[in-house]
């Protein structure tokens, strides 16, 4: 008896849109072929087929078999919307997708044919399914619902895009729940953890216990940028409604009707939310400042091979961390504000906006001169300056020394170059934050600091100078021309000064600093799954 089948050849493709999309290799051939008629081979629909292309052959559905994996047991989805509809799920090879958009695919069948493949990554969540981790899904959903409803040629369905969309929602969910169940349930432990650390770095992201929080995130999302992407118009709306309850509190307490008797909840429920916010934004400071000290700390401990020497790092790569270098704060002509963290030299400097790091005198002063002024703050805070129409009454200097400096060049005297700038401010005028010029009280006091090491120089120039009464290093008196105080902080004492005002900090919010080698954040521990890789 003769063989029967059909034959079909391509050759001599035109050079229009068919033939720049049709694969030039073997390999993209057999791989286009398969994707295509995927469904149509596993679920057996498909007649026996052998496509040969550059004098190679392969033969379906064996080619395609061969990226079979894993056939999971077939489930039956009754649905109210859809009817009784079979999902097949097949744990793939990722060739299975290779032509196709994505890696997790899902099969609308009618008459064992695939009318209509979809991407469904976004659903899914996990990466990649099976045993191994490394493999893909391809779900075949087939049911009277579809058969009833496609068109003649068998190459369309006759509903809309939204229907489509509900029926793979529907198809997908049951498809985690019975044929993937373990591979979700692992990468949703995975992302709860994730979650956790990225609550634990960023504290005003919890305004919710963490799997509620999880609840409202995308099923793919689990990277620290995707929770907070996904997050922020839950916690706008959470602020939104704290900040409501609060006011609806304080309008009854503030209104002329009696007060009544079940008030005592609500506000109670007030306090307790603005209570939670406080916290939230407190840890996330806190974390903050926890990481600045512990850098600067590392720094102090870690020496670089110069010149074949050990030789700490220069001035200027602790003066950045502390301060921008090169900026004029407060300055109107800039957009945006400059951070900073001049809380390591005085708590009161925190929320300090007028100031001059590694500027040149002219930046900030009615001055040609070119001078660099390591620091220089003139703020209104806690009596560091006062509005553009008063003259200014304090002004802090600081310098910047290279750890365990022991020696100077040309004749370095301490408190040379604070007297320099000291008189050029006196005889000038300062630039305020709206471009008016300010000058100096004639009894103008001055605070200087010298952020270095008690060794070499500085040490036998100190000698004659008083303990600092924080315990920080030497100060003295200024005199003459002058009025204030000069004081020599170590930077050890620094960080040991920052360290003690943060501890009560850092105990509030279940932190300590870290011994050398910990982590500066927790090290949350997380059955983090590979199916997540």
């Amino acid at each position: 008896m003769a063989d029967t089948g059909t034959v079909v050849t391509l050759k001599g493709l035109r050079s229009n849109s068919y033939a720049t999309s049709m694969p030039h290799q073997y390999a993209a051939t057999i791989k286009h072929f398969g994707s295509h008629f995927l469904a149509d081979f596993l679920l057996g629909k498909a007649p026996a087929m052998s496509v040969t292309f550059e004098g190679k052959t392969a033969e379906f559905p064996g080619t395609v078999e061969d990226m079979l994996v894993e056939k999971r047991p077939s489930v039956t989805l009754a649905s109210e919307k859809f009817g009784e509809l079979t999902i097949d799920g097949y744990i793939m090879k990722p060739d299975a997708s290779a032509d196709l958009d994505g890696s997790h695919q899902m099969h609308l069948v009618s008459s064992g044919r695939t009318v209509q493949t979809r991407k469904i990554d976004g659903l899914i969540g996990v990466r990649r399914v099976g045993d191994a981790h490394d493999s893909v899904l391809h779900v075949c959903v087939s049911g009277t619902f579809l058969d009833e409803r496609v068109n003649q040629e068998r190459t369309q369905f006759n509903f809309s895009e939204k229907v489509a969309e509900d029926l793979t929602k529907e198809c997908v969910q049951k498809a985690k729940e019975e044929i993937i169940e373990q591979e979700v349930s692992s990468y949703e432990t995975y992302r709860l953890g994730q979650l956790e650390d990225f609550v634990d770095h960023y504290p005003s992201f919890g305004f919710e216990a963490p799997q509620a929080l999880l609840g409202k995130t995308p099923v793919n999302a689990d990277t620290h940028e995707a929770f907070a992407k996904s997050l922020i118009p839950h916690k706008i709306r959470a602020d939104k409604n704290r900040r409501e309850l609060v006011q609806s509190v304080l309008d009854k307490l503030t209104s002329d009707d009696e007060v009544k008797p079940d008030l005592a909840e609500e506000i109670r429920l007030a306090a307790e939310e603005a209570t939670r916010d406080e916290n939230r934004q407190l840890m996330e400071y806190v974390l903050r400042r926890k990481f600045i000290i512990e850098i600067l700390h590392a720094l102090l401990g870690k020496v670089r091979i110069l010149n074949g020497k050990f030789e700490t790092h220069l001035e200027d790569t602790f003066h950045q961390l502390i301060c921008p270098m090169r900026v004029v704060g407060g300055d109107p002509a800039r957009t945006e504000p400059v951070s900073h963290d001049l809380w390591l030299l005085d708590e009161r400097l925190a929320p300090a906006k007028y100031f001059a790091s590694d500027a040149q005198i002219r930046d900030f002063m009615d001055d040609d001169g070119k001078d660099r002024v390591d620091l220089m703050i003139w703020d209104k805070v806690h009596g560091l300056g006062l509005g553009s129409e008063d003259r200014l009454e304090r002004v802090m200097l600081v310098e910047f020394k290279k750890p365990e400096r022991s020696s100077y060049k040309d004749g370095y005297v301490i408190g040379r170059q604070m007297n320099k700038y000291m008189g050029q401010l006196k005889e000038g005028k300062i630039r305020s934050y709206n471009g008016e010029l300010i000058e100096l009280s004639k009894d103008v006091v001055f605070h200087c600091y010298i952020i270095a090491d008690l060794v070499g120089d500085i040490k036998t120039d100190t000698q004659g100078w008083n303990d600092s009464p924080s315990g920080r290093g030497k100060f003295t008196y200024l005199g003459g021309e002058f009025r204030g105080t000069m004081e020599v902080i170590e930077w050890k004492e620094l960080v040991r000064d920052a360290k003690v005002r943060n501890q009560n900090f850092l105990e509030a919010a279940s932190l300590s600093f870290a011994n050398k080698g910990d982590p500066i954040f927790p090290n949350r521990e997380s059955a983090a799954s590979e199916a997540a890789e």
